[in-house]
């Protein structure tokens, strides 16, 4: 029998070609980021610049809006929205509103750089051209206008746990109705970049990931299907062509490696069958042609055992002695012959399971042999009547044999799912478990069955596995404990 595997083909190339597109997708990463270098953070957060410019521009049109003792509070508000700090520092570095950070220097040097330009110094008005209304005010349209450039991702680290300071250039609403708007920075702070979804949106990632691991499953699916179902086709095939099925053929559709195995398989499935046809067909004819002879030499050593003297009878005794084992092994080979031939060949029908095994009991039964059957007489099964009767009576002759001094012969048989258990247990010695494989093979003999008294040819359990088999059914058989064999015959029931 072929056990299951732990771990399906199928799964172990589907896997593959997941850690292939994982390999791939990293090597990418890594390429990207050797390529970009320090700008490779940038890079990731290039998603992020239109949501940093809206929320800059929606903090300063807070701000001008309200009271400069409350900036600290509407920074504090959108800190606490977006999972992220909000500070606002002029373009000199003085702190305006907000947390006050310790500002690396890799930041400090950054200030100046955004700022630079005629007209746009730290400090200096908005811009030196008259405005209508009053001077500190400021339209909406000049502050969305005042967002042109940035923003800008340091990677530094703080005295604090933030590790990316992004810097937007704003404005400073005035403190006074006679003060103008200022140019400024506004500061935002994150420990992390890659796990914050104000800064990097991880969900599309995941979702390209995702296609490409489906993409990659379709495109692999149909050739592992392709292949694991060649391949499964074979194990089948082969099983069955190990039982003795040799008619088994492996539907060859490939052009490839598997369909050249397909090919050769179904080739040895025939060489295997006409070899062993041509053997059955052998010993059936080899049996048959030495009965006559046998025959003879019986009747002979009848004659010569009444005319021969006291010195003599002896080896007469010894040569009859021979010759009856030859004559039992004869018949032994034809009905084994017999029984191979007829596999496939039978017409089955139901069949009354206890007629057969009382016929089997009443042939076998020798004086002195308990035997005790325990079986349904309505119980019917599928088979042929003279095949199950020739297997029931082996198993049965075997146990008087090895076993009948050891304690009652037990027969029966009980219906389980749609099928017929029948059993037979004895108390005899059973079979050593590195044997328990092979007494069902032709010729096999176990080491205490092999004296010319107790031992046969070697052939009953092999006569029983075919018949059984002729039927459509199985056999097996274990040893019981304490000590005794069990052989089991599953029929079909009807």
């Amino acid at each position: 029998m072929i056990g299951k595997t732990s771990f399906r083909l199928t799964t172990k190339i589907l896997l593959l070609a997941l850690a292939n597109v994982a390999v791939l997708g990293g090597l990418f990463l890594a390429f990207v980021r050797l390529q970009l270098g320090q700008d490779f953070e940038s890079f990731l957060m290039t998603t992020a610049r239109e949501r940093i410019l809206s929320e800059s521009r929606s903090i300063a049109l807070e701000m001008r809006d309200s009271e400069a003792s409350s900036w600290t509070q509407v920074l504090a508000e959108h800190s606490a929205t977006h999972g992220v700090t909000f500070a606002l520092y002029r373009g000199d570095g003085d702190w305006v509103a907000g947390p006050k950070l310790s500002l690396p220097k890799e930041l400090k040097e950054r200030f100046v750089a955004p700022m630079g330009g005629r007209g746009r110094e730290s400090g200096r008005p908005f811009d030196g051209r008259p405005r209508e209304g009053p001077p500190h005010e400021m339209p909406s349209a000049r502050i969305m206008a005042s967002f042109g450039a940035g923003p800008f991702l340091t990677t530094a680290k703080g005295d604090g746990d933030y590790n990316y300071w992004v810097t937007m250039r704003t404005f400073i609403p005035p403190d006074g109705p006679t003060e103008r708007p200022s140019r400024g920075m506004l500061v935002i702070a994150s420990p992390n970049l890659l796990t914050n979804p104000f800064f990097f949106q991880l969900t599309p990632w995941i979702l390209i990931g995702f296609a490409a691991m489906v993409v990659s499953m379709l495109c692999w699916l149909p050739l592992v299907r392709g292949i694991t179902g060649s391949i499964t086709q074979m194990t089948d095939a082969t099983a069955k062509i190990a039982e003795g099925d040799f008619d088994t053929q492996v539907s060859v559709m490939r052009h490839d490696e598997l369909g050249l195995l397909g090919v050769s398989i179904n080739r040895m499935a025939a060489r295997l069958g006409a070899f062993t046809h041509g053997q059955k067909r052998f010993l059936g004819d080899v049996a048959h042609e030495l009965r006559s002879p046998l025959g003879r030499m019986q009747l002979a050593l009848g004659i010569l055992d009444r005319k021969v003297d006291e010195s003599g009878e002896a080896y007469v005794n010894d040569l009859a002695d021979d010759v009856r084992v030859m004559a039992a092994l004869t018949d032994g080979l034809l009905e084994f012959a017999k029984a191979e031939m007829r596999q496939g060949v039978l017409e089955l029908g139901p069949v009354n399971l206890a007629d057969v095994v009382w016929r089997a009991v009443k042939a076998e039964s020798r004086n002195g042999v308990q035997v005790e059957v325990e079986v349904d007489p309505l119980l019917m099964v599928t088979g042929e009547a003279e095949c199950l009767f020739r297997a029931v009576a082996n198993v049965l002759r075997n146990a008087v044999r090895y076993a009948g001094e050891q304690g009652p012969i037990v027969v029966t048989a009980g219906r389980i799912r749609g099928e017929v258990n029948l059993i037979v247990s004895d108390g005899g010695p059973g079979v050593p478990d590195e044997s328990m494989d092979q007494i069902f093979a032709p010729f096999y003999r176990l080491e205490y069955a092999r004296d010319r008294e107790s031992g046969g040819a070697g052939l009953g359990l092999a006569i029983v596995r075919s018949c059984v088999e002729a039927c459509g059914g199985r056999v097996s058989c274990r040893n019981r404990d304490p000590q005794g064999l069990e052989v089991s015959m599953v029929l079909s029931a009807t």
